[in-house]
């Protein structure tokens, strides 16, 4: 039993970690415009930034229900616009972009565009069930264990590094993959 809770955001964590849909959904709705805004604001598209959050946001939920982060000491919307704030810059670096500005200083005012708000789970549940459990494994293994691409091909049983590398690489396209049509099943 954890004695001290770190974040202010333990009942939140809490729940998304005992499945709690509604705790979940209602956290994916509200932060969601932080990071369109994020986005937008650094050259990127509507769909730039309904991935990059739901690549980190599908790697937060992995790492609550594998209590990692419950001695969280931030908040847990400034965990997440994080997490999307650098990974959003690491796919700048690919496509050989800069980011325009620094990290917001005060997230607590960040655009909120409510009426741009995906629907949030249930999709992400039915992408965490879908995904196939070799798939959850190695998601689990690469964002929440923090293995290297080495460490993960020995403990599943990839031929290599590169094997797993472009496992996890088909893993999250199919994540992606199920996670946008839940959002078109939803919408038709």
């Amino acid at each position: 039993m954890i004695t001290e809770i770190g974040s202010p955001d333990f009942p939140l964590i809490q729940a998304i970690k005992n499945g709690n849909e509604k705790a979940l959904g209602l956290f994916y709705k509200d932060n969601f415009g932080k990071i369109l805004h994020l986005v937008l604001k650094n050259s990127g598209s509507d769909d730039d930034a309904r991935d990059v959050y739901q690549d980190c946001m599908m790697e937060i939920v992995l790492q609550i229900r594998g209590g990692r982060l419950d001695q969280l000491s931030s908040r847990l919307s400034t965990y997440l616009y994080s997490v999307c704030y650098y990974k959003w810059i690491d796919r700048l670096r690919q496509k050989g972009k800069q980011m325009q500005t620094g990290f917001d200083d005060d997230l607590d005012t960040a655009v909120i565009e409510e009426d741009d708000s995906p629907p949030y789970l249930p999709a992400l549940e039915k992408v965490l069930a879908q995904i196939g459990e070799k798939c959850m494994m190695l998601l689990k293994a690469f964002y929440y264990e923090k293995l290297t691409m080495t460490e993960i091909a020995s403990k599943l049983g990839f031929a290599d590094d590169n094997s797993a590398k472009s496992q996890k690489n088909k893993c999250m396209d199919k994540a992606r993959f199920l996670g946008k049509n839940v959002l078109k099943q939803h919408y038709s």
